[in-house]
């Protein structure tokens, strides 16, 4: 490939990053001005702090943004938990989500309809793509994330010493959800807590291969879709393999 055509595939890439945050400033001035009574001028001078992104359906892990150190975790609610109303408003943070969504679609990690909810299966997908790319793992969305997917390169963090292996609060309690989920249909996935251990790695294997899906040995959302089906069944493992083994 030649020296044009390189620079032409750079320019693509960088026409959809710049596509997709001007349809996002588009639509948070339209939701500022319908938000102004009668009168108000349309304030210009950017976008407020971001609030929370929110869970979607499925396993309830946590804030985003860790709480007091001595805070309780609010407990995981029961199968099929509808999803948090988003009461944020926070169209710049759904836009954000809808495209790293369709961009980890269109690169097999099953992150599951771009309805820009950040739910559990999209944490999980994002989970993988972090993990796979050797940055500190946080299964959330973010700008600079979709800039890494679009472009390939962002500020996000690379982890040279421990590659896909430092997790911020949020990455170990998307962990510490799926130990409890695995652990509740009978797998071994070793000690609590939000740590990336051999053993909970072998428990998602055995769990992948009792499902007939890909043995990775990782969160990913092909995984995480179908643990939350399971959950929602109450199976057991032998019930689930048994299931598995059926189809």
């Amino acid at each position: 490939m030649g020296a044009a055509d390189e620079m032409t595939g750079r320019d693509q890439k960088f026409a959809v990053v710049a596509s997709c945050l001007l349809t996002i400033s588009v639509a948070v001035n339209m939701a500022a001005f319908q938000a102004k009574p009668p009168g108000s001028a349309i304030e210009t001078g950017g976008l407020g702090p971001r609030t929370a992104w929110v869970d979607g359906p499925g396993l309830g892990l946590g804030p985003t943004v860790p709480g007091p150190a001595n805070a309780a975790e609010p407990p995981l609610p029961g199968p099929g938990a509808p999803a948090a109303p988003d009461t944020s408003g926070d169209t710049n943070s759904a836009e954000i989500t809808r495209g790293i969504q369709r961009e980890l679609d269109a690169r097999g990690y099953e992150a599951g309809q771009p309805d820009g909810v950040a739910g559990v299966v999209t944490r999980a997908a994002i989970f993988a793509y972090e993990y796979d790319n050797g940055l500190v793992l946080t299964g959330r969305p973010s700008e600079p994330l979709l800039s890494q997917i679009v472009l390939g390169s962002s500020s996000l963090a690379q982890n040279g010493s421990r590659p896909g292996k430092t997790m911020t609060a949020d990455g170990e309690a998307l962990v510490r959800g799926v130990k409890q989920q695995l652990s509740g249909l009978g797998y071994q996935t070793g000690a609590a807590g939000g740590g990336l251990t051999p053993e909970f790695a072998r428990a998602i294997r055995e769990f992948e291969v009792d499902q007939k899906l890909k043995a990775s040995g990782r969160i990913s959302g092909p995984m995480m879709s179908r643990l939350i089906r399971l959950q929602g069944e109450g199976k057991t493992r032998r019930n689930a393999v048994a299931g598995a083994t059926s189809r």
